[in-house]
């Protein structure tokens, strides 16, 4: 039941807010051990030496998101290292969608890559 005092509403809805926002980000914690990334390959047939692969390549494109300037990976860079990583997936717009949205749930690391890709317009290659 809602106060009928304007304040009192606000106040409430804040803290459900906050509530909230704390089950969210349990529930990601939660997501991230479960290797979302890796998951997410799996289900594309990829090999283990082909996950390790991809996780070393998000490592370093998230290293060159983070340093920035000269070294700041491209959309194109991403998909032509993608697919000549993990072969399986060349050409596959659909997966690499799937994976840049997979990054906000997996490693803080590729969590900052999520944020670096989407205020880069990818997978849209609007950079």
């Amino acid at each position: 039941m809602m106060p009928d005092n304007a304040e009192q509403r606000i106040a409430v809805l804040e803290a459900k807010v906050q509530e909230l926002d704390a089950l969210v980000n349990l529930a990601l914690r939660l997501l991230a051990v479960e290797k979302p990334v890796s998951a997410l390959l799996e289900r594309y047939g990829a090999t283990q030496a082909e996950d390790l692969a991809v996780h070393a390549l998000l490592a370093d494109v998230a290293r060159r998101a983070e340093q920035g300037g000269m070294y700041a990976p491209s959309f194109a860079g991403f998909r032509h290292e993608i697919d000549a990583t993990f072969p399986t997936v060349r050409g596959n717009r659909q997966f690499v969608s799937l994976l840049l949205d997979t990054l906000k749930l997996d490693r803080p690391a590729y969590q900052k890559l999520h944020a670096y890709a989407t205020a880069h317009g990818w997978p849209s290659g609007r950079e």
